[in-house]
C-alpha cells in the first residue's frame, strides 16, 4: 500500500501544477461543522422513532404540500435547529481559492457553510436555507423569519405560505445549476472531492464526462467506490486538508 506521506506529496504536486480546480464538498463537511447526516442509519432510526416517518418522506415535496404544519415542525427542529459554523476545512479551501486556482466549488448541502466561510463561485445544487420566498408575491425572507414563525410561516404582506429555499425530494435540480457544475468539471484539470464518496449522486453526475485522471478523494470513511478516484486519502477532512494545502 502506498505510504500516506507519498500520497500527500502527490496531491500537493497536483494542486501546485493545476489551475482549473473544482472542489466538491460533501456531507462530511456538515458533520465536521456540527451537523448530522439525516440519511445515516442512526439518524434515520431516530427520525422514524420521533416522527413515524422516514427522512425521505418528511423532506419530500408531497409532504410539504399535503402536511405543511408537520413539515415545518420537522424542518424547524431538524434542519434549522442546529446553528452550524464552518469546520476548519473551509478555511483551507478559502486559502486555496485565494491563489486563483479554484474555478468552482460544488455542494449539495443546503446549509450556508460555504457562504459563512467567505467562499466564492459556489454552486449550491440543492439550494440553501437562507433563500426563502413567498409563493404568491415572491417576497424573500430570512432563515430567522422561518425559525421564529409559528406553525407554517406566512408572508407578512400577502399572507401566503413561504417556501423554503431548498430542493425537496421529488423535485429536480435546476438545469442551469447542473449545467454550470457539469461544465466546470469537464473543464477542470483537478477535481478535489471532500467529505463524501465517489458513489454520491453529486460526484457521479458531475464527473460523468470528466476525462482527465486527476480526481482526488479526501474523506473519513473507506467506501467500495474509492476505486473510482485516482488518489484517495482517508481521514477527517479538517485535519487532512492542511497537509496538502500550503
Amino acid at each position: 500500500m502506498e505510504d500516506q506521506k507519498e500520497t500527500i506529496e502527490k496531491i500537493r504536486l497536483l494542486i501546485r501544477d493545476s489551475n482549473r480546480i473544482v472542489v466538491m464538498i460533501g456531507v462530511g463537511a456538515v458533520i465536521e461543522s456540527g451537523g448530522e447526516n439525516l440519511w445515516s442509519s442512526r439518524e434515520c432510526y431516530r427520525i422514524e422513532e420521533a416522527y413515524h416517518k422516514s427522512p425521505d418522506e418528511m423532506m419530500s415535496v408531497g409532504y410539504y404540500s399535503a402536511r405543511s404544519e408537520r413539515f415545518f415542525d420537522f424542518y424547524k427542529r431538524e434542519i434549522l435547529g442546529p446553528r452550524l459554523t464552518p469546520a476548519p476545512l473551509f478555511k483551507y479551501v478559502k486559502r486555496l481559492q485565494k491563489t486563483g486556482k479554484i474555478r468552482k466549488i460544488i455542494t449539495q448541502s443546503y446549509y450556508d457553510l460555504s457562504e459563512q466561510a467567505g467562499l466564492r463561485d459556489v454552486v449550491a445544487l440543492h439550494g440553501t436555507i437562507k433563500n426563502n420566498h413567498c409563493t404568491h408575491c415572491g417576497k424573500e425572507f430570512s432563515v430567522d423569519y422561518i425559525r421564529e414563525s409559528s406553525g407554517v410561516p406566512i408572508c407578512d404582506d400577502c399572507k401566503a405560505p413561504i417556501r423554503p429555499g431548498i430542493l425537496l425530494l421529488g423535485e429536480t435540480i435546476h438545469n442551469d445549476l447542473m449545467t454550470e457544475a457539469v461544465n466546470a468539471c469537464e473543464e477542470a484539470d483537478l477535481i478535489l472531492v471532500l467529505g463524501t464518496n465517489m458513489n454520491d449522486n453529486m460526484v457521479r453526475y458531475c464527473t460523468g464526462n470528466y476525462e482527465a485522471e486527476h480526481i482526488v478523494l479526501i474523506t473519513k470513511e473507506e467506501h467500495y467506490s474509492d476505486k473510482y478516484a485516482d488518489i484517495v486519502l482517508h481521514g477527517i477532512v479538517s485535519e487532512t486538508l492542511p497537509l496538502v494545502i500550503d
